[in-house]
């Protein structure tokens, strides 16, 4: 998360890019949460062991769906919602953007 506040700052990604509030939000945040609530194994090992991880992301993106997934459960937490105030087409951004950026994260994609 040091790095992404680094690059939008020191390095003026938010300028060069042109990115709104939401956008630096979504950055931020999905920085802070890439590898929330990782487990230890890749995404190879839940898919070969069929864990109940890998059978709930169907084998796509275990690991970084999870991620996702749980970041989102504990945003739709209302005492953990940091994103309430975002109106509804703003949060549709939010979350489109974090999905993106998360699951970029999947080192297989590359």
């Amino acid at each position: 998360m040091q790095m992404a506040y680094y690059m939008l700052r020191t390095g003026e990604l938010d300028i060069k890019l042109r990115l709104s509030k939401i956008d630096m939000l979504a950055f931020l945040l999905s920085a802070m949460c890439h590898d929330l609530g990782h487990d230890g194994f890749t995404n190879g090992y839940h898919i070969n062991a069929i864990t109940n991880r890998a059978i709930d992301f169907n084998d796509v993106s275990v690991q970084e769906s999870f991620h996702v997934a749980e970041t989102f459960r504990i945003l739709n937490n209302n005492n953990f919602n940091i994103v309430s105030p975002l109106t509804k087409d703003e949060f549709k951004i939010f979350r489109k953007n974090c999905i993106g950026m998360i699951l970029a994260t999947d080192m297989a994609k590359h």
